[in-house]
């Protein structure tokens, strides 16, 4: 699933993994894996997803290890959303204790097992 095909506004999560790839010469590539609620129902558990986006242009990161360890079992994502303009999509999260921006050609996020 295309993010523009989702609700593109998110809060609540645990961030699980961030991984940085392509920095050797292939295409560069960020990848979350993040645990969101899956909608606005109460009584729904978070879900395990996949967050990649693809042709990395830019990113930044900014986090204390220690507070996102800390928050991590209630949630250490503050919100989460997707901005777009004409030729990219830049993903912007707020952590409780960091931040990550990143732009790339696309984002696409995909439910995974736990």
């Amino acid at each position: 699933m295309s993010v523009v095909d989702s609700d593109i506004d998110w809060h609540d999560g645990i961030l699980v993994d961030i991984r940085l790839s392509g920095l050797a010469g292939e295409v560069q590539e960020l990848a979350l894996v993040i645990d969101l609620y899956p909608d606005n129902d109460p009584n729904s558990k978070r879900r395990r997803y996949l967050c990649i986006g693809a042709k990395l242009s830019r990113f930044l990161l900014s986090g204390d290890v220690a507070r996102l360890l800390k928050n991590r079992s209630v949630g250490n994502i503050c919100s989460m959303r997707v901005e777009f303009t004409a030729d990219s999509e830049i993903l912007v999260i707020d952590l409780f204790g960091g931040m990550i921006e990143a732009e790339a050609a696309s984002f696409q996020l995909t439910e995974t097992s736990a």
